[in-house]
């Protein structure tokens, strides 16, 4: 009998079967792990049941869930200890060389109070508010100063929405960290603009409509020396926090990177029922309005207990007409929620449309040409529609001089 080598390819094939079954007990591991983030993905992108719903429900199959959060929280532990002991050792190590009071001395410093400004200085810049494209030419030389009159409620107003007189509230005083750091809301010039210095730090948080824009805006961000954090994310929003919760990841990225003003853009993801207690509530219906609403008013309220100023963007028009109808809604309550006088609403309909009312993809230029501003799909921008989103955003704000180089 003879008992030479098989042949490669005969050992290749008699090690497939094994190794598919391998294949599959991985796949089907990670599957019971990580199936409920599986199920919120599926729901916040097909709005819809995946069918997984019912089998969550039962203990064994959630069990898969509970060990993955576990073995993560097992993780983060350790590189949490790993930062605080280094920490720790710095700390050591100045007070060796430096003695105890000196090496303390940086930390229990405050810098001084900044005087802020009053509510007869809320007022958004002139060029915030895009009249429509027809009338936009007559309107050109008069707007800078109609506007100027306007505060920032009565400018919401005039592009649709209804408000109320802004009034500065007790969020006013300064808050203290932490950390012992004295936080003041970024000052406003005399025409209402946020006058942003080179230690100011900007947030940028959306779905992917923010994705296109961030870029864009955080580069001229960095042109004047203002750093810009790009957390956008896609396929995001306020309908769905199980499959990203954005209130609680604002609430992690204004003190740890030290913000000053969070831009907000988001909505082309929220126009759908909301999944509560395992029951769709109908979207546009009350209550969905009023968790909507709340979900807001929880960012607004910690920004603003942070001393953050917010410019949250209202979504365009949508070439997709369920969508659109939801984001008329949706842009009544970000709008509703800005009524303090601290942060803004900022229409994008007017500046994306020659009609504010009507979804375009080709907007006319001051020169009578055409340019693309709306990708085909209907909801999100060209790299020109980005340019005029970030053209919005800039004249929102007073950004520092450069200084020269010696």
């Amino acid at each position: 009998m003879y008992f030479g080598e098989r042949s490669e390819e005969e050992t290749s094939y008699s090690g497939l079967p094994g190794t598919l079954a391998v294949l599959a007990a991985t796949v089907g591991l990670v599957f019971w792990c990580r199936a409920d983030a599986f199920h919120e993905y599926w729901q916040q992108t097909r709005h819809q049941d995946s069918g997984l719903g019912a089998l969550n429900a039962q203990s064994w199959w959630a069990s898969g869930a509970k060990l993955s959060h576990t073995l993560e929280g097992m993780l983060t532990v350790p590189a949490e200890w790993q930062s605080e002991t280094r920490d720790r050792m710095i700390t050591a190590v100045n007070v060796l060389m430096l003695g105890k009071d000196e090496a303390l001395a940086g930390e229990k410093s405050q810098p001084e109070p900044v005087a802020m400004a009053t509510a007869a200085q809320l007022k958004l810049h002139s060029d915030a508010i895009h009249a429509p494209k027809s009338a936009r030419s007559s309107k050109v030389a008069a707007s800078g100063e109609a506007a100027k009159k306007l505060s920032a409620p009565e400018v919401i107003a005039a592009s649709g929405v209804a408000s109320t007189p802004a009034t500065e509230t007790s969020a006013s005083q300064p808050a203290v960290t932490e950390s012992n750091e004295v936080r003041h809301f970024v000052k406003l010039g005399s025409d209402g603009r946020l006058v942003l210095n080179e230690n100011d730090r900007v947030l940028l948080v959306g779905d992917s409509m923010m994705q296109g824009v961030a870029p864009h805006l955080a580069k001229a961000l960095q042109k004047a020396h203002v750093k810009a954090i790009d957390a956008s994310k896609q396929s995001t929003g306020l309908t769905y926090p199980t499959y990203f919760d954005w209130p609680e990841k604002i609430r992690e990225l204004i003190p740890k990177e030290k913000i000053s003003v969070l831009v907000v853009m988001m909505g082309a993801n929220d126009t759908w029922d909301m999944v509560l207690a395992g029951k769709y509530e109908r979207f546009g219906s009350e209550r969905w309005r009023s968790i909507y609403a709340q979900r807001v008013a929880s960012i607004l309220q910690f920004a603003h207990s942070q001393h953050v100023r917010v410019i949250w963007l209202g979504a365009p028009n949508m070439g997709k007409e369920k969508v659109n109808n939801g984001v008329r809604l949706l842009n009544q309550l970000y709008a509703s929620a800005m009524t303090d006088g601290i942060s803004r609403f900022v229409s994008t309909r007017e500046a994306l449309s020659d009609n504010a009312d009507v979804y375009q993809r080709y907007i006319t230029k001051e020169d009578g040409t055409s340019v693309v501003v709306r990708s085909e799909d209907g909801i999100h921008f060209t790299r020109d529609g980005h340019k005029i989103l970030t053209q919005l955003v800039l004249k929102q704000l007073v950004l520092p001089t450069p200084q020269p180089q010696s």
